[in-house]
């Protein structure tokens, strides 16, 4: 797997211009905590949009996504992003705008009192065949291998199969989040998974999952 490592602005080593490995933001080494989640981005954090999101200004937070990754902070739990983002490589967003999201996302998050320790971006689109793109489990096995991230006691949150489908690849605990009124709502049940996690919101979920102690 060949992969690109950038620092937090995702610029730091080499130009990502080309769109063609795995787009790795982290700006800081993993702190003493003993526990990780994967969040999913578009449909998680924020609302996802089916001509994608391609600016800044289209980027809109679902207020409980900022209070779970304050919980989470507050929890010690360090949070890894692991997100398809094909606009690039579909030629529907630039470098320049991809990094405008990330920066501006990531500076908001912290003034809410939240973090994220690191975000693997996929920017192929399906026909690409990657080993990065969910379902398959490329960008989990990533983290892994950078942070020590142990797979089978981590969850990974999403509100499409496919994030559960690349939770199930990598050995890692699949949660749904269906949000009322999105489109993962009107999803049917999986049926051939009954014992996946399902919330109604990230907050929610992580209200659930983990416990904090003080």
């Amino acid at each position: 797997m060949h992969c690109f490592f950038h620092s937090e602005d995702c610029q730091a080593a080499g130009s990502g211009e080309d769109n063609s490995s795995m787009i790795i933001c982290s700006g800081r080494p993993a702190a003493a905590f003993t526990s990780f989640v994967f969040l999913d981005r578009d449909g998680i954090l924020n609302v996802d949009r089916s001509d994608h999101v391609k600016h800044w200004s289209e980027f809109q937070f679902y207020p409980d996504a900022l209070e779970a990754l304050r919980m989470l902070r507050r929890r010690k739990i360090e949070v890894i992003l692991v997100s398809n983002q094909s606009a690039l490589n579909r030629g529907l967003t630039q470098w320049n705008d991809f990094l405008d999201i990330h920066r501006n996302m990531l500076q908001r998050i912290r003034a809410e009192g939240g973090d994220v320790l690191a975000a693997f971006y996929c920017p192929h689109r399906p026909d690409e065949a990657c080993d990065c793109r969910k379902p398959r489990p490329g960008m989990l096995r990533a983290a892994a291998d950078l942070y020590g991230v142990p797979l089978h006691a981590v969850a990974m949150m999403g509100d499409k199969f496919t994030d559960l489908e690349a939770a199930r690849a990598a050995g890692c605990l699949p949660v749904w989040i269906r949000r009322p009124g999105t489109e993962a709502a009107a999803e049917p049940p999986l049926e051939s998974a009954p014992n996946i996690a399902v919330y109604g919101s990230l907050a929610e979920a992580v209200e659930a999952l983990f416990t904090l102690t003080l």
